[in-house]
């Protein structure tokens, strides 16, 4: 059996909200919008993100569907590599977007990374490649 990797969804409380921070705020392209069904597909060259209103999941998946969602879900951490981190998360900072971590150097894996939240609390990393960032 073939299991193939089709996208990310989130089960976001406020859709609106998720949708105009991806879109808007971070420069996902939007590819299909569904106001019936509190739905939104947006695209990042080959990667795709959907947002699905939280109540639709009972409507569609039954009231036997077990399902659980915390304020804020640090299991699982959608990544966006950046330029700059720094100048990354100022942006982000002055479209007030929490910063969970300030940038942080990882020089032994060449990489600087950050950690923000989306409007519904999930936890994003931002992550700048480089060799050696911030290494001495």
């Amino acid at each position: 059996m073939k299991f193939q990797f089709a996208c990310t969804r989130l089960f976001v409380e406020d859709c609106q909200a998720c949708y105009k921070f991806y879109h808007e705020t971070l420069g996902l392209e939007v590819t299909f919008i569904s106001e019936i069904d509190t739905y939104v597909e947006l695209t990042n060259g080959n990667v795709k993100l959907t947002l699905l209103n939280r109540n639709k999941i009972i409507e569609y998946f039954g009231k036997q569907t077990s399902v659980f969602f915390e304020e804020k879900n640090d299991g699982i951490a959608l990544c966006f590599q950046v330029k700059d981190v720094e100048e990354a998360c100022q942006y982000l900072k002055e479209k007030g977007v929490e910063i969970v971590s300030p940038p942080w150097n990882f020089a032994d894996w060449g990489i600087k990374s950050a950690l923000v939240r989306d409007p519904d609390g999930n936890l994003i990393e931002l992550t700048q490649m480089g060799e050696m960032v911030g290494a001495e």
